[in-house]
């Protein structure tokens, strides 16, 4: 798994996200000053996925700053995620990884799961502008969380200069 201090690895994927699918890129959010809180998770519909995705969703924190974006890395179509994020109203870019890419470039590819092959396991990472990685979660079971105060500590850093440095693994 990507550590915190480590770079970032780029990507572009298609995603849903208001209901539009267009491509979004690490660099187009980063390129801007964005920090961005990237999540793994492997499907919608998953109850644990979907526990953290409203959890997400209900931090409010995560809305009213200008200057941090949510993208989710999902093995999903498109599709799906739009219809998933309609039903649980997501707000967040929902991001295909169909062929586990990116998820592996970051560490977070399981070999198995639920008896699907090559999809995310959850994790959280937060990314600042410089595509600099100050947090770094994995779970170890299925109702695990992040803890969103250092979540939140790690995404708003920027704003006074200091840099979270924070890995919580489960399993990796």
């Amino acid at each position: 798994m990507i550590r915190v201090g480590q770079e970032a690895p780029s990507f572009a994927l298609p995603g849903a996200a208001a209901g539009r699918f267009d491509e979004h890129g690490l660099v187009e959010y980063t390129g801007r000053g964005w920090t961005v809180v990237l999540v793994f998770y492997p499907f919608d519909f998953h109850p644990a996925c979907t526990d953290q995705w409203c959890s997400l969703r209900d931090a409010d924190w995560l809305t009213t700053l200008d200057d941090v974006v949510v993208l989710g890395v999902g093995a999903d179509g498109v599709y799906a995620h739009g219809e998933y994020a309609l039903q649980h109203d997501i707000g967040f870019t929902l991001l295909s990884d169909t062929d586990g890419r990116v998820a592996r470039a970051y560490g977070v590819l399981a070999d198995e799961f639920e008896g699907h092959r090559s999809v995310p396991e959850r994790a959280t990472f937060v990314i600042d502008p410089d595509r600099v990685v100050r947090f770094a979660w994995s779970a170890d079971g299925p109702d695990d969380q992040p803890d969103m105060g250092a979540l939140r500590e790690a995404a708003t850093s920027h704003h006074d200069g200091e840099h979270a440095t924070e890995d919580v693994d489960g399993s990796v």
